[in-house]
This record gives structure tokens, sequence and C-alpha cells, in this order.
């Protein structure tokens, strides 16, 4: 099926997913560090189907906790499993230095995914979806790990604490604003390049005078349209089942 047509699918699955919110349930999942905290939305029914790790920027989610529930009951209503995942530690909490914690934190996300890829009702695909700093930890993290499936990048960068070079990615989704003045919009160029330098397959959008956090904003035109890029992104490249 062609993009623009799953894009189109997909508008129905965002339809309906206002009118049928799914609430999430705080469970911890296993990694080799310490157990995650995460809030799991439940994709319906009991067909087997791929998950989604949604990863916070600098200031967590809480200050915009409503925005990203409803964000990840979207995605569980489109048939993805979505897991909004608090990596930060107790230690984390009191302070961290983001360069020197970032392979941790890599690692920690490859190891939910290897775990959620043997549930029963795995389909055997996980995605990540980061935002800021959660996005320059996705690009990292779907480079080490060949197990990630797909990732989706708000206003990211190259995995630069890593200091390593990159031998792969997943296909990749990067949205970004050009009025960005926290993360410039040519670090989402450079990921774009970099990526499609060794291969890998990109969509880059990026959204005229959108500025820094604009995806938590799924109410707002461009935070719905990347939004309902992100779902159809996702339906495509973790192939969710038909309804």
């Amino acid at each position: 099926m062609k993009f623009a047509a799953i894009f189109a699918t997909v508008l129905l699955w965002t339809a309906a997913a206002a009118a049928a919110d799914i609430a999430g349930k705080d469970i911890k999942l296993p990694a080799t560090e310490r157990e995650v905290r995460v809030t799991y939305f439940h994709a319906p029914g009991e067909a087997k189907r791929p998950a989604a790790l949604l990863l916070h920027g600098a200031g967590g989610f809480d200050r915009r906790l409503k925005e990203y529930f409803a964000y990840a009951s979207t995605l569980a209503n489109a048939g993805i499993d979505a897991y909004l995942v608090y990596y930060y530690s107790a230690a984390d909490e009191a302070g961290y230095d983001f360069e020197l914690r970032y392979p941790a934190w890599a690692r920690l996300m490859d190891d939910l995914a290897d775990h959620l890829r043997t549930q029963p009702q795995s389909n055997g695909k996980v995605g990540l979806v980061g935002f800021s700093n959660g996005g320059i930890l996705a690009s990292g993290a779907a480079a080490l790990d060949p197990n990630i499936t797909a990732a989706v990048i708000y206003y990211g960068t190259p995995p630069w604490p890593l200091r390593t070079p990159v031998r792969r990615y997943p296909p990749l989704l990067i949205l970004h604003g050009d009025a960005d003045t926290v993360i410039s919009v040519n670090a989402g160029r450079q990921l774009a390049k970099d990526a499609e330098a060794i291969g890998a397959k990109v969509d880059l959008v990026i959204y005229p005078g959108e500025t820094h956090g604009f995806g938590s904003n799924i109410t707002g035109k461009n935070g719905k349209d990347a939004l309902d890029r992100t779902v159809a992104f996702l339906r495509r490249e973790l192939a969710v089942s038909p309804p």
C-alpha cells in the first residue's frame, strides 16, 4: 500500500481515537540496570501487535502529561501498544550529565525493546518515538540495536554522545520546526543526511515557523499533523495488522 493511502487511513484511526480514549496503566518493565516505570496503553483486541516506546525530553512527561497520554492513546487505538517510558533513575532525578548517562539510557531502551519483542502479544516489532533529548536518545538506541524496527525523532539530533561511528539506522521519521531555537533544524537535517548516507530510509518533515516542543500539542495544526504522520509511519514500518 502506498504511503499516501496509509496516511489517509490513519486519519480515520485518529478520528476514532478522539472518541475512544484508552487509559494508561502504570507498570514496571525489566532491564539490566533496573526495573523501569512505564505507563502502558494497551491496543484493543488480542491480535499480535507491535510496541512503541515514547521517550521524554529533559523535563519529563509531567509538564504536558494530558497531551502525552492522548498521544499514546492514539497510537494504541491504531493497533500499537504504547509505553511512556520514565527512563530517569532516582539519581538522575537529582541531576545528571546527559553525555555521561546517555550510553546507559540507550542500553536501557534496547533492553526494554528486547523484552517486549518476546512477549506473547508481540508481532516481533518495536519502534521508538523520542522528543527532544528523547529524540537524541532514540537515534542512538535505534543505531545500537538491530531489533529496533523504526524510530520517530521529534526535534532531535544525530547520537553524538555515542562517540562511535553509526553503522546502521532503521527507517526514520524526522520531525522538526525551522524556527526551533533550542535544537536547530540543521541538526534534524544532519541526522537525515547521515542516515541516508548509510542506506537508511528517511522521511524528513520540516514545519515552517514551528518552534521547539510543538509535537506534544496534538490539538494544534502541526502537532496533529506530526502525530498523524507518526501513526502512518509506524503502522507501515511495524506491520500493524488491518483492523
